[in-house]
């Protein structure tokens, strides 16, 4: 597959609106995660700004370099002006994920224009680009990967939140080889049965319910995701293609896609599953787990994350620093109970069935 197939999934909308030092990682994981409310001449001292590492419409993310403790990681930054409400609801809901699949939030910096969240580094990259430098993946190397990615989904939909951009570019891999699931900038909190309104995420990846001026609801929105993800991982394309942003949406709402022959039956299966027209007839993520493909990988995954993040808090190691909620002023907490940490808190300045694999038409 040429780089080029990729053109059309670079852009994420929204209506509402590598090499790291692993032995010091484990530091900045054991703070109690807390905006740092600092001045810009501080946090330009603490942290040394190196390559881009991408950009989107809202921001761009650099992997830089914290000083105090010597741990590569990666920063997106964001201007306070156009996004603050966005960028602080993707604080939040970062903030409160804890899952070996996920990309860890460190700290939340907020300067008088610029919001910087500092993240886990993962050093190997986007599975965009193993895509491509692969042309597909192999078939243990998709399950391998996918069942990572289910049980990341799993967790965020266990906690109620809907991702709502799950694509090739937003899954990383680390020095491990294991899979990160990042990006939650689209992402949101919902309940049982909310309808959602506005379009949002990367075209190709967008479920049809998405295109129909119609409220939805989030869950379902990541699964079609996942189903397209899959597809390309296996295939080196994506399932629904077009010259023109209305030839793309009629492909996706006809649902008309073709699975290549090699793939293996049980992915098949999941593929033609997540990819149903009707939300109401796609599985939900538990029911994913269940399917052979799934099930039989379960050996693929890494340990369950034992982290917990101690409410230790000092106060001789921070003068002022203030957490991204709705009433920022409110609360007033220490960054860091480890000394190395002491230069970051600075004052601030203010499935089943088998079918026939050829042409796959889902029908409502």
């Amino acid at each position: 597959m040429m780089p080029s197939d990729f053109s059309q999934i670079s852009g994420t909308w929204n209506s509402e609106i590598f090499t790291s030092s692993h032995a010091t990682e484990d530091l900045m994981k054991q703070q109690d995660l807390k905006a740092c409310y600092l001045i810009e001449e501080n946090f330009n001292t603490n942290y040394k700004m190196l390559n881009t590492l991408g950009k989107g419409n809202f921001s761009v993310v650099k992997r830089a370099f914290h000083v105090p403790t010597c741990t590569t990681v990666a920063v997106k930054i964001l201007q306070n002006n156009k996004y603050t409400s966005v960028t602080s609801r993707e604080a939040r809901i970062m903030k409160s994920l804890s899952h070996p699949n996920i990309i860890k939030l460190y700290h939340v910096v907020e300067t008088r224009e610029t919001t910087y969240l500092v993240m886990e580094y993962a050093s190997e990259g986007e599975l965009q680009d193993r895509i491509i430098q692969a042309g597909s993946l192999e078939d243990s190397e998709a399950r391998k990967i996918f069942v990572q990615i289910v049980h990341a989904v799993q967790y965020c939909h266990d906690h109620h939140i809907a991702h709502r951009d799950i694509k090739a570019s937003n899954i990383l891999i680390n020095h491990k080889g294991n899979i990160k699931l990042g990006d939650f900038g689209l992402a949101t909190k919902v309940v049982p049965g909310q309808k959602l309104a506005g379009f949002c995420g990367t075209l190709p990846y967008c479920a049809p319910e998405l295109l129909q001026a119609e409220k939805y609801e989030g869950l379902p929105v990541d699964i079609w995701s996942l189903g397209v993800l899959l597809f390309l991982m296996v295939s080196g394309s994506l399932p629904f293609r077009g010259n023109s942003f209305v030839e793309i949406k009629w492909q996706i709402i006809s649902a008309n896609f073709r699975v290549p022959p090699h793939v293996s039956i049980d992915i098949f299966n999941v593929i033609v599953e997540m990819l149903m027209i009707n939300p109401s007839r796609r599985p939900t993520i538990h029911q994913i787990k269940t399917r052979p493909m799934i099930r039989d990988s379960e050996a693929c995954l890494p340990p369950n994350s034992t982290q917990v993040f101690p409410d230790t808090r000092s106060p001789s190691t921070v003068r002022s620093t203030r957490a991204v909620t709705d009433k920022p002023d409110r609360n007033i907490s220490s960054c860091s109970s480890q000394e190395e940490f002491k230069s970051v808190t600075l004052t601030g300045s203010s499935s089943g069935d088998t079918l026939e694999k050829e042409t796959v038409r889902n029908t409502l």
